[in-house]
């Protein structure tokens, strides 16, 4: 059975199918061999690395339960510290990931009850059950991850794109950028086979419309 995300990218709504999440963890797990290793012995390059890698999905991830930049700042620095400190107790990193995402979720909510307004956002992210919890892991990583090989399109490409993502025939695109048609259609060949090699270690996972 496959899992539905529906993820809104750049005010376009997706819709990623998830066939396997187990095999689609144990990817997105994948890190070189002794970075682990060497951040439980207290080695501050691998775990500027481990930052590095999971930064801007955890930002996105606590955007959910908190729309003020400043206070998330705040939480993935806290998040961060004491990943750190406890770095001897972790074995790899899908307990490293399980760690930082809980921790900003449970700062994020105890901000949110510090702030006295629980009625109107805490009780419902309290109840939510595990599977909403990961789709919310998935979706911040997902949109990471496609922000960062959308951002890597060529311009002309890119163009096209977001033209094609708001209904635009090739016709329409072609009047409005002044281009052929033919034109038109070899950015957004270009565009998806681009996007696509860079996903390849996912698809066998994900199916996105």
């Amino acid at each position: 059975m496959k899992n539905k995300i529906v993820l809104f990218f750049d005010g376009y709504k997706f819709y990623i199918y998830i066939s396997n999440v187990e095999k689609y963890q144990r990817i997105m797990f994948q890190a070189k061999e002794n970075i682990i290793q060497d951040f439980i012995d207290g080695k501050e390059s691998a775990f500027k690395e481990i930052y590095e890698k999971y930064v801007s999905t955890l930002r996105y991830f606590g955007n959910k339960f908190l729309p003020e930049e400043r206070v998330i700042e705040d939480i993935l620095q806290d998040t961060f510290v004491s990943l750190w400190e406890n770095r001897k107790k972790f074995s790899n990193e899908l307990a490293i990931k399980s760690f930082l995402y809980t921790g900003v979720k449970n700062r994020c909510l105890n901000n949110l009850r510090h702030e006295k307004i629980r009625q109107k956002y805490v009780e419902g992210f309290v109840e939510e059950p595990s599977e909403s919890f990961l789709e919310n892991v998935i979706k911040a990583e997902l949109f990471e991850m496609l922000h960062r090989i959308f951002d890597e399109l060529p311009p002309a490409c890119k163009e096209v794109y977001l033209l094609s993502l708001q209904g635009k025939s090739h016709e329409e695109i072609s009047q409005q950028l002044d281009i052929t048609i033919n034109t038109v259609k070899k950015h957004k060949n270009n565009a998806n086979h681009y996007m696509r090699e860079r996903l390849k270690y996912l698809l066998t996972v994900l199916t996105w419309l």
